[in-house]
């Protein structure tokens, strides 16, 4: 038994509004809105259609990934948001500044290692 059916645009419509229905219907917001500019690219690159698919997937889980990372700082309300290149490296006098950006290639959880292990064997 086939669950596949035949991709047909209803009377009146193209094919591209149906796939663009079809787009909001499933809740791809990357794919609905960059499919058409990767055409041009593909086209014009001669990209196979497993390239051209592979990256609007891509792009699709990167945003999925990216919006779920802005839910969950969301709901975690910090009071207020500090990256890494905000820091300030004057203060504390004594950080010693390479052995911290060393700890940001986050080298230590690929090694199975305690940080404090990694910060004791550069001393």
């Amino acid at each position: 038994m086939s669950t596949e059916r035949p991709i047909n645009a209803s009377a009146g419509t193209t094919l591209t509004e149906s796939l663009r229905a079809h787009l909001v219907s499933l809740k791809l917001a990357y794919v609905l809105e960059h499919f058409e500019s990767l055409i041009q690219d593909a086209g014009a690159e001669q990209w196979p259609h497993v390239d051209y698919l592979a990256r609007l997937i891509e792009g699709e889980a990167h945003q999925r990934e990216d919006r779920s990372i802005q839910r969950r700082v969301g709901l975690a309300r910090f009071p207020v948001l500090k990256t890494l290149d905000t820091f300030d490296w004057s203060w504390p006098k004594k950080i010693n500044r390479p052995q911290i950006q060393n700890l940001f290639r986050r080298r230590f959880i690929e090694d199975h290692a305690n940080v404090t292990d990694r910060v004791a064997k550069r001393s």
